[in-house]
């Protein structure tokens, strides 16, 4: 995985086929309400993928943990997307970059196509960063091996 994409201190690579998506195809997206973000996108392997980031203050940097995080992100996700058929599947927990880090996975439709999506959130200091990928059910037993591998190589600075 030669192609890598840097967000403050958080690189993530990927594979061929995919590219960073420009302004156009991420202001169709209005995935972030608040802090910054990317995205990559692979028309053939039907996947996009997500980084946000945002910095909190100190008070709320000392309180928060990287449970609650996923949990408030569950919420903020599944609010809009109750009209896409939600479904909560699993909670999940992964080694990224040498961190715990806390996440999701869920479906829902679009356009009469089955949707799995995951997100993780990771907390360094005041810095939180999320990664989320959008994947075509009926495609996952390749997808998934995909966002696995680049989860593998994400590098937290």
């Amino acid at each position: 995985m030669e192609n890598r994409l840097s967000l403050h201190g958080l690189t993530l690579s990927w594979p061929e086929g995919f590219h960073v998506m420009d302004e156009a195809e991420w202001s169709r997206l209005r995935v972030l309400e608040q802090g910054e973000g990317a995205g990559l996108s692979d028309p053939e392997r039907h996947m996009i993928i997500t980084l946000g980031y945002k910095q909190t203050g100190v008070f709320s940097a000392a309180l928060l943990n990287t449970k609650d995080l996923a949990k408030n992100m569950e919420k903020q996700i599944r609010k809009p997307m109750t009209a896409l058929g939600y479904q909560l599947e699993d909670w999940k927990t992964c080694t990224i970059s040498d961190r715990e880090v806390e996440g999701f996975r869920y479906s829902y439709t679009v356009q009469n196509v089955g949707m799995t999506a995951e997100s993780y959130v990771i907390k360094d200091k005041k810095e939180i960063y999320y990664l989320h990928v959008y994947m075509r059910t009926e495609l996952l037993a390749a997808s998934d091996p995909v966002w696995k591998a680049m989860l593998d190589a994400v590098v937290l600075e």
